[in-house]
């Protein structure tokens, strides 16, 4: 929202928990996304996607290959 980044000291299993699964889907191991924050969905690679953010561009956020199908119904 602000630009800065936050250290949280607590897994991405355990924030699993807290998160509302309306907004935020874990695209790969290493990302959760917020669908209010997607500017485009780009077709990538081996069948994933990429998804661009409204305010994050420090690394590619690719939806992994396993998870694509789930993130299509996600968006519905």
């Amino acid at each position: 929202l602000d630009g800065r980044d936050y250290l949280l000291d607590t897994t991405l299993e355990e924030l699993e928990t807290e998160l509302s699964p309306k907004t935020f889907f874990r695209v790969s191991r290493k990302f959760y996304i917020n669908i209010n924050f997607i500017k485009d969905i780009i077709s990538y690679t081996n069948s994933r996607l990429q998804i661009k953010l409204n305010s994050y561009k420090e690394q590619e956020v690719i939806v992994a290959r396993e998870r694509v199908r789930d993130f299509k119904v996600w968006l519905e």
